[in-house]
């Protein structure tokens, strides 16, 4: 038998008389999740987002990583010195020693960063990101702090 199935994210009708405010209290429509089978693990599966924190003073960007950056964790750090550039701020310190993963693209991050004639120093970093630029400072890189 084919029965039209309202979609869960769909709008709720509007109920004539009832004030705006009333239809935002009601719950979603839609089954309520389910409780995942014992056993299961509860959080999702992969590797931990990267965490960024930073502050921009007085032109130095300071800069806080953790988590693992690859080309795709990379991305949101890219956006930030590139802000942080057009604030600005002329030299990055970077606090890395809670970067459990690095791939090239955080060297090249760099790279890019202290190519425009930006400096750049590394405060703490765990033994991935240090491995990480002396392999790269090995190939003739310039990922060093200069």
């Amino acid at each position: 038998m084919n029965t039209p199935i309202d979609p869960i994210d769909g709008p709720l009708p509007l109920l004539a008389g009832t004030p705006l405010r009333a239809l935002r209290a009601l719950p979603p429509r839609g089954f309520p999740a389910a409780p995942p089978p014992p056993g299961l693990p509860t959080e999702p599966a992969g590797p931990p987002a990267p965490r960024i924190l930073s502050c921009l003073d007085g032109g130095v960007l300071s800069v806080g990583l953790a988590g693992e950056f690859d080309h795709h964790g990379c991305l949101p750090l890219r956006a930030l010195l590139d802000d942080g550039a057009a604030l600005g701020a002329r030299r990055l310190v970077l606090e890395a020693a809670r970067v459990t993963f690095c791939d090239s693209a955080l060297a090249r991050l760099l790279d890019r960063w202290s190519g425009t004639g930006r400096s750049w120093e590394l405060a703490s970093a765990s033994r991935a990101v240090r491995l990480l630029l002396d392999l790269w400072a090995r190939l003739g890189r310039a990922a060093g702090p200069p």
